[in-house]
């Protein structure tokens, strides 16, 4: 608390006295190597891996343990770069990410682990970056770290990158994972590296065809390799239980487009809400309520997408926080809204077992987790101006419960593909004279 002074005034010990105040320390290394170990662990042989995957679970985490420390001292926040701020949540997604393997996506278990390790690493702390002279230095300290935790040569590690011998920063943009190319499973994709990136495309212009064909607003985006990888980094988000996102952007760079189409690859559905001049604090909770049943009720993976010129009062911003904190807004639901819900997740509660007799806040308690589990809230907001970075220093959990990804200007990218699309889309519809006196 300040000093008294510029509309600041002394709190006297008589109004002090209600209050509390409550100091919980960091966990140590230690302990969190030993817990993220075990998490991994267990999480790998649900997926088919055997015990043989015990030293590499304990070099994925000493290497996270390195990488993540080494980021906290070295990328310090600033005005400019306000959402430099690393915690252990962002420990956890990228331990999260290795979650998703399955043992029939690791043909070979070191390597694949190796470039799993680099991807989700990269996803989690370098997709964040601004600054050249930042991204330079994580990238000398993942080749660092793989060298000195993995005991093994980067270059040969990521031998298929580039063209080169030694891998560059610039070959580790071929480096992506993703669930989307496992258009044949239902529910637990495979989450594989992509082979190339024409595969990756094919795929994603297959889905905008479905997109376009089902729904009245059509979109038409130009797939060029930037949009790719965001597109990639996006469902990724969709593909991983809680999975938020932060996306920074100007406007027009793509970032609603891509969340519905990555939605669609993910087979998930997207809600927006509409935003008019009589939308106030009733239609808001209404729409929350409708996203929270679709979510935490029906247990469909859904994708609430908000932008920022929808922020239409401070309110909207203090119920995300806590949807994101905790998976529910405090007394959302009135008492007969409350008894609905609970019939929507009793029998799941129950495990199937209608005898089985539990009581109503463990069954709310049920729900609340299914709609943290299900519930993806993808934020489109611009660095433009003071806003956004006072809106990170009053709503933390928009940075600290999501996964940022920085859109950055690729004009020369966007200009060559552009040029291209036109001329096999449009070229052939201008007339011949003028194909003749403005040629391609």
């Amino acid at each position: 608390m300040g000093l008294p002074g510029g509309s600041r005034q002394e709190i006297y010990p008589r109004f002090l006295r209600h209050f509390c105040l409550y100091s919980i320390n960091s966990f140590s290394e230690e302990s969190t190597t030993k817990i993220f170990s075990s998490i991994l662990f267990n999480g790998l042989r649900k997926n088919g891996f055997s015990a043989d995957v015990i030293p590499l679970v304990q070099t994925i985490v000493s290497a996270t343990m390195v990488l993540y420390l080494s980021a906290i001292d070295n990328l310090l926040p600033t005005p400019a770069k306000s959402h430099y701020v690393f915690n252990i949540r962002d420990f956890a997604r990228v331990i999260n990410g290795h979650l998703l393997m399955r043992k029939e996506a690791a043909e070979v278990p070191k390597k694949t682990f190796v470039r799993l390790w680099v991807h989700e690493t990269l996803r989690v702390f370098y997709d964040r970056l601004i600054d050249s002279a930042d991204k330079e230095w994580f990238y000398k300290e993942v080749r660092n770290t793989v060298k000195e935790n993995f005991r093994e040569n980067f270059d040969t590690m990521l031998d298929n990158l580039g063209s080169e011998k030694e891998v560059s920063e610039e070959d580790l943009r071929n480096l992506l994972f993703t669930t989307a190319l496992d258009l044949d499973a239902d529910e637990e994709r495979k989450y594989e590296e992509i082979p190339s990136i024409e595969s990756f495309y094919n795929v994603a212009m297959m889905q905008l065809d479905e997109y376009n064909a089902i729904h009245k607003t059509k979109m038409n985006i130009v797939l060029f390799r930037y949009a790719l990888e965001h597109l990639s980094r996006i469902c990724r988000v969709l593909s991983m239980p809680s999975g938020s996102a932060l996306l920074v952007g100007v406007g027009g760079s793509g970032r609603q487009s891509l969340t519905r189409l990555a939605a669609t690859m993910c087979a998930q559905t997207v809600f927006q809400p509409e935003i008019s001049k009589s939308y106030g604090f009733n239609e808001w909770r209404d729409d929350l309520k409708r996203v929270l049943k679709e979510s935490g009720g029906r247990n469909k993976n859904t994708v609430f997408l908000f932008t920022e010129g929808q922020i239409k009062a401070d309110y909207f911003l203090q119920d995300i926080d806590s949807l994101l904190n905790s998976g529910e807004v405090p007394n959302i639901f009135p008492i007969d809204e409350v008894q609905e819900v609970l019939e929507m997740v009793r029998l799941a509660a129950q495990g199937g077992n209608r005898n089985l007799d539990i009581s109503p806040l463990v069954v709310f308690s049920y729900f609340i987790k299914r709609c943290k589990r299900n519930l993806h809230i993808l934020l489109c907001f611009s660095p433009i101006g003071s806003s956004f970075r006072i809106r990170l220093r009053l709503y933390p959990s928009l940075v600290n419960c999501c996964t940022v990804d920085w859109f950055e200007v690729r004009t020369v990218e966007l200009t060559i593909h552009m040029r291209h699309w036109c001329k096999h889309h449009i070229w052939w519809k201008v007339p011949g004279s003028l194909q003749t006196q403005y040629p391609s």
